[in-house]
């Protein structure tokens, strides 16, 4: 009798505790991540803005360490006889030398045609840009006002500096599209390789839409993923009006102005006629614009067939010639890799202080084992056929 009652009491101690322990480590992440968007909000201050450096990533090698783990391991339990692995390593020496011997005959090679390069009064950057073979990769994840094109504007500063004829920057693009101002700005940070002659090719793996593909198009290519979004070549503003809700409540609203257009459209005013023709002609003249911009860096496609609005996979954009080839920008990496061009990663780091690190940190330890190791109590496993029935 007495464990017959024991039971139900032991589930509520157990239950109870299971539901108080989870609850706290929410409270703490909770508490954690509060603390840590105030310390990157007083970072964000006019005046106080984030320190940042920019970090190189040399792509070439990036695997290297983990094929040379793939290999240990296959060693481990190889495939092949002893006496035919012995057979294939004795191959893999002489292919060595061999590639060794050519190598050296390169750079020979090259050292002769420098010397000539210097001797016919070449200027040693004349020289450098005629053998550098670089690839640089930024990396520009837009959203609505396109936050990200400070740390784009950074990027580009310094590859104006450093980057040569020779080189190709490569800017993995992805943007729904957002303000216009804004995007423009962006685009205007890919015109300035253009204008100081250096190759930019954009590569978009899932969407450049609208302002998205008004820098798109300010490359000299576009490479995109054949499920890519591109286009939404358009304009759209919308404008809730409270007129009449004022109205009704007797509410007056009085809008004071100098300039017959300083407002147009407002969320209180009366709407009129003419008001509503300017405001359409404003959208109007920006999307001329946009036409505009789009036919001087793209030629050969029909701007009144593709500036309605309308978006489309890359394959249909392809046929539209909004796009130049498809493919992935891992497969064109890759593949420039594979040209012998050296690639590098650039990206924009903050500085962080330790305390903001360690905050970080922390709350993204504490969210993983609430995620992996704590599941609530009484859960069940969604069974999503459920949703096709």
């Amino acid at each position: 009798m007495e464990s017959e009652n024991a039971s139900p009491l032991l589930d509520f101690v157990v239950n109870y505790f299971t539901f108080y322990y989870v609850s706290l480590l929410l409270f703490l992440i909770a508490g954690i991540l509060m603390l840590w968007r105030a310390f990157r909000r007083r970072k964000r201050t006019p005046g106080n803005r984030p320190k940042t450096h920019l970090s190189f990533r040399y792509l070439n090698d990036r695997f290297d360490s983990d094929l040379d783990s793939l290999q240990r391991e296959l060693q481990k339990h190889p495939f092949l006889p002893k006496a035919a692995l012995k057979l294939l390593r004795k191959a893999q020496k002489k292919e060595g030398k061999s590639e060794e011997q050519e190598a050296k005959s390169d750079s020979q090679t090259t050292l002769e045609k420098i010397k000539e390069q210097l001797d016919s009064g070449l200027s040693t950057e004349e020289v450098i840009g005629k053998h550098s073979n670089r690839v640089y990769v930024l990396s520009f994840t837009g959203n609505i006002m396109a936050s990200a094109v400070e740390q784009l504007r950074e990027e580009i500063s310094f590859l104006l500096q450093i980057a040569l004829p020779s080189d190709e920057i490569v800017v993995r693009l992805t943007s729904p599209g957002g303000a216009v101002a804004q995007y423009g700005y962006a685009s205007s940070q890919l015109l300035r390789l253009r204008q100081a002659g250096l190759n930019c090719t954009v590569c978009v793996d899932t969407v450049a839409a609208s302002g998205g593909y008004m820098m798109a198009a300010a490359a000299q290519k576009i490479i995109a993923a054949p499920f890519a979004f591109l286009g939404s070549i358009g304009v759209v503003a919308s404008v809730p009006n409270f007129h009449r809700v004022l109205q009704r409540n007797e509410i007056d609203y009085y809008l004071f102005t100098a300039g017959e257009y300083k407002r147009t459209v407002t969320p209180f005013a009366e709407v009129t006629e003419e008001a509503r023709e300017k405001f359409q002609a404003d959208l109007s003249a920006i999307h001329q614009a946009f036409k505009d911009h789009i036919t001087q860096y793209r030629e050969g496609l029909d701007i009144e067939q593709v500036a309605t609005g309308e978006y489309w996979l890359a394959s249909k954009a392809l046929k539209l010639k909004l796009v130049d080839e498809l493919m992935t920008s891992d497969d064109y990496l890759h593949g420039k890799m594979g040209e012998g061009f050296d690639v590098i990663e650039i990206r924009t780091v903050a500085d962080r202080k330790p305390l903001e690190r360690l905050l970080q940190q922390g709350a993204q330890l504490v969210q993983r084992v609430l995620q992996s190791r704590l599941p609530l109590p009484d859960s069940q496993p969604l069974d999503v056929r459920e949703y096709y029935r």
